[in-house]
């Protein structure tokens, strides 16, 4: 009819996402961690878990589509002047209590998800949101403990992993479990602390296992508040307060201590692990002086 517009289609939604191109390589090993990432992240739903949003899958082409974390990842304001002295203690607390909750989801057997061990927790692999939340990514190297597996160590033919994060009696004997995964988690935890990535020269030049072994040798002398940023222990000009509370710093590097254990029965659970770094924060939010 004469008049008679057109309707209006509705606009198309516009979103960021971050694209992952994995080469192709002839051991397969590409190929290999394209799959596990699929596999892995299909079967996990948390917010602190990076959501996978598609893949393309044409040899030799194969790409992931995630979400867009905006702040990029944790390594990148390590060592960096200028960006991690941005981030107040409470800041960083609280991208540890999200971290912890992310491992703790993986760690634990649901209905539509098995246990899984990550393998490969560090700096590189914690990104950070618009409102500064902590998402796991890269499960490349993870590996699911299998349903019907009771034990709770997997005995894995090929130790995986990042050199400096990597949980050191698995490394000597082969056993895997999902404490390994919180000792490399306490390595990051140290990392925050100390504002440094764990194989910083400052570290490595002292030691060739990066910053765990120095944590451990500091902690032992009673000498382990020399590690802590300095850029915390200054004054907050807008609050005019002055670095972590003691409190929350004690508990926090105690549990944090716990988790680079050298043997795996003596490192707590993820479980354990929130509830000191909350008691943490509760200290840091309701100081009382320092």
């Amino acid at each position: 009819m004469e008049g008679d517009k057109e309707p209006k289609l509705p606009a198309r939604r516009r979103s960021t996402v971050a694209i992952k191109y994995i080469l192709h390589r002839e051991d397969k090993h590409g190929e290999q961690g394209f799959f596990k990432e699929i596999d892995t992240l299909s079967s996990c739903k948390h917010p602190n878990i990076v959501c996978l949003l598609g893949f393309c899958y044409e040899p030799p082409h194969m790409i992931l589509v995630y979400e867009h974390v905006s702040k990029g990842s944790l390594d990148s304001y390590l060592g960096s002047e200028g960006k991690m002295t941005n981030l107040s203690w409470e800041q960083r607390i609280k991208i540890c209590i999200d971290i912890a909750h992310g491992l703790d989801y993986i760690h634990t057997t649901m209905e539509d998800k098995q246990k899984i061990i990550h393998r490969d927790i560090k700096s590189d692999n914690i990104l950070l949101g618009e409102n500064w939340e902590a998402k796991i990514a890269d499960f490349g190297l993870s590996i699911f403990h299998p349903v019907d597996h009771k034990a709770s160590t997997i005995n894995a033919t090929k130790v995986a992993g990042t050199q400096v994060y990597l949980d050191p009696e698995y490394e000597r004997t082969g056993k895997l479990k999902k404490e390994s995964d919180v000792y490399s988690f306490g390595v990051v935890l140290f990392e925050i602390l100390s504002g440094r990535l764990a194989y910083d020269s400052v570290y490595t030049n002292e030691n060739e296992k990066g910053l765990a072994p120095i944590v451990r040798q500091h902690f032992e002398k009673g000498t382990i508040k020399e590690i802590v940023d300095p850029s915390l222990k200054e004054e907050n000009v807008f609050t005019l307060v002055k670095g972590p509370n003691q409190d929350s710093l004690n508990t926090y590097i105690i549990i944090g201590h716990r988790c680079l254990a050298e043997k795996q029965a003596e490192r707590p659970t993820m479980k354990a692990v929130i509830e000191e770094l909350v008691k943490a924060l509760y200290f840091q939010v309701n100081r009382s002086g320092c």
